[in-house]
């Protein structure tokens, strides 16, 4: 949990207790996490993130009462500095793209491993977005298949914003694009505000959509 801001306080809301139990059982013997409190439906992560001092949401989507969708929705209407990290089976780019603008900031499927999970934490909790390499090759198919093909001169991007965004959708932080393309962190800064404002697009999850969108990759 390098260069995250501690302890980081957690809600895992899943309507299976083993999947809540088993999370819990895990990440407490993780160093830099905090408090976690545990939800069984969408309403309960609703009420629980609004009355305790919740960092970080692990959301699952099915859920009853209200589902992780609307829960997410909610939950980012009143606290949009809390992250929300979805861990589902539902991985479905139609699915991945309506969390995605629901406001989730990461995406990582349920068969994943302890290690991407705490990957994913330490990105959002950095303000990056995250999204399993499977699942946005999964976005890949379904967007190419849809062969939309919007001319990427009509956005007036420049070579050098291309090459930024292939280093976000790679993953690459503000400070290793910098060193990849041998220009200072402001400069990055400064392209990447300028890329969102061009393709009116308002977050980095979005933007990699776009990429693959546009067979940027």
């Amino acid at each position: 949990m390098n260069q995250c801001q501690l302890p980081i306080n957690l809600l895992i809301a899943d309507d299976h207790q083993l999947i809540t139990d088993g999370l819990t059982k895990v990440l407490n013997e993780e160093e830099g996490i905090g408090e976690i409190i545990t939800a069984r439906n969408g309403k309960e992560a609703v009420d629980k993130a609004m009355t305790h001092d919740i960092d970080c949401i692990i959301m699952d989507i099915n859920m009853p009462v209200l589902n992780g969708l609307e829960a997410t929705k909610l939950i980012k209407k009143d606290k949009p500095h809390v992250k929300v990290i979805v861990v589902s089976m539902q991985c479905d780019a139609s699915v991945v793209n309506k969390m995605l603008k629901a406001g989730a900031d990461a995406f990582i499927n349920k068969d994943t491993g302890t290690e991407e999970l705490l990957k994913a934490i330490e990105k959002v909790m950095k303000g990056e977005k995250y999204i399993s390499p499977e699942i946005a090759t999964n976005l890949f198919t379904h967007l190419t298949d849809r062969n939309v093909n919007t001319p990427l001169h009509d956005k007036h991007l420049t070579g050098r914003e291309i090459e930024i965004i292939r280093c976000i959708a790679d993953g690459l932080t503000n400070a290793e694009i910098a060193a990849k393309l041998f220009i200072s962190n402001v400069t990055v800064e400064t392209h990447r505000k300028n890329i969102l404002a061009k393709l009116q697009i308002k977050n980095t999850a979005l933007l990699v959509m776009y990429a693959i969108e546009h067979k940027l990759l």
